[in-house]
């Protein structure tokens, strides 16, 4: 992501030179314009040319010195590539990115792993910004994966990975909204080994024989 936080980045600048019609950043030729509400005097946007080229490329939505979210055009081809979003203490939660760099927001990465040391990274792979397919990994190395390949709103694809080769995948086949059904099995070196099911519902697997053992994912649209 390695692009400097738009909210920390305006907002510092702006307060080490003092509030005003415009700033500028000391020896960097960074501008930083503040927009204020009309009826509050309240502090609502700040305005900022990052890079020193003459052209805003950053703008960070406030409430008073609180940020809101933040969007930024990290390339200079006018159209927005980064989001970020604060949570009610002003920590970065989110980063939002488009993954073919066309202003649509599809990717969205938290800036730190929660407390189990997963990091989550959440995709729209129908760039419609509705979160399908979620990624966690242990550091660089994906642990496991969640995915809604029907559209409706429930998860009912995982993946679980073990030094990012994948071991297991389950399936809820019945599109039920219930845990998984069905679950294909991998060896240590990501070989298919077998496939079982669970389909009365009771939590119990039983090994799937003939063709029926056949490695195949439920109907969906990312077949």
């Amino acid at each position: 992501m390695g692009y400097p936080s738009i909210f920390a980045t305006g907002l510092a600048v702006l307060l080490a030179v003092g509030a005003g019609a415009c700033a500028a950043a000391p020896d960097t030729g960074r501008r930083i314009v503040p927009s204020y509400d009309d009826f509050t005097g309240r502090l609502v946007r700040l305005s900022a040319d990052q890079d020193g080229d003459g052209r805003l490329d950053q703008w960070t939505y406030l409430d008073g010195n609180r940020p809101l979210r933040g969007e930024a055009d990290t390339d200079r081809d006018g159209r927005i590539d980064r989001w970020e979003y604060f949570d009610a203490q002003a920590a970065l939660v989110s980063i939002g990115t488009s993954s073919l760099n066309d202003g649509i927001e599809d990717t969205w990465t938290e800036p730190a792993a929660a407390a189990n040391g997963l990091l989550h990274v959440a995709y729209s792979r129908r760039r419609d910004r509705q979160r399908d397919r979620h990624e966690y990994f242990r550091g660089a190395v994906l642990e496991r994966v969640e995915e809604d390949t029907n559209a409706d709103g429930r998860i009912d694809r995982w993946e679980r990975y073990e030094g990012a080769v994948l071991r297991e995948a389950a399936f809820d086949t019945m599109l039920s909204g219930r845990p998984a059904d069905r679950r294909v099995l991998y060896d240590d070196r990501g070989r298919f080994m077998y496939v079982d099911a669970d389909p009365d519902g009771d939590g119990r697997f039983v090994r799937v024989q003939g063709d029926e053992a056949a490695p195949a994912r439920p109907p969906g649209v990312f077949e």
